[in-house]
């Protein structure tokens, strides 16, 4: 009888976890996306699209930059052109003989985003340094 009573609690057991990660796989589906840009002295604006797909309950996103000169703003536009983020760094040191590197990030986390495109607009300043833009995107 102790051993009846143990293996169907044991069975409860595995039932309810493996229930548990079924539901888990459903509810959990999401798409992660990395980018890095180099710039090399660049003044151009370059638009990086983010296609949000219908269906799409949460986006985050990541910018994150290290500029060893130069000035860059970064800015975040829904598919409306309404602006939802920015920042601006810029190097201070103009002398050869000191390196300066300056870090800046942003980060989103927007529930029901609109569906559509999403741009990241880079505006550089002879910018020499590096970007990186991660986006995940869950259903």
């Amino acid at each position: 009888m102790k051993k009846s009573i143990y293996l169907l609690v044991y069975l409860f057991l595995f039932t309810s976890v493996c229930q548990a990660q079924i539901h888990n796989q459903h509810s959990c589906n999401a798409v992660s996306l990395n980018r890095t840009i180099e710039l090399n002295g660049s003044s151009d604006q370059e638009s990086i699209i983010i296609d949000v797909p219908k269906g799409t309950s949460k986006m985050h996103v990541s910018i994150n930059s290290i500029i060893k000169s130069g000035y860059l703003t970064v800015e975040l536009y829904d598919p409306k052109g309404n602006k939802k983020g920015n920042f601006s760094i810029e190097s201070q040191l103009n002398s050869t003989k000191k390196k300066d590197q300056v870090c800046g990030q942003m980060q989103k986390h927007i529930e029901d985003p609109l569906k559509g495109k999403w741009i990241v607009l880079l505006v550089p300043n002879k910018v020499i340094g590096d970007i990186s833009i991660c986006t995940s995107l869950h259903e």
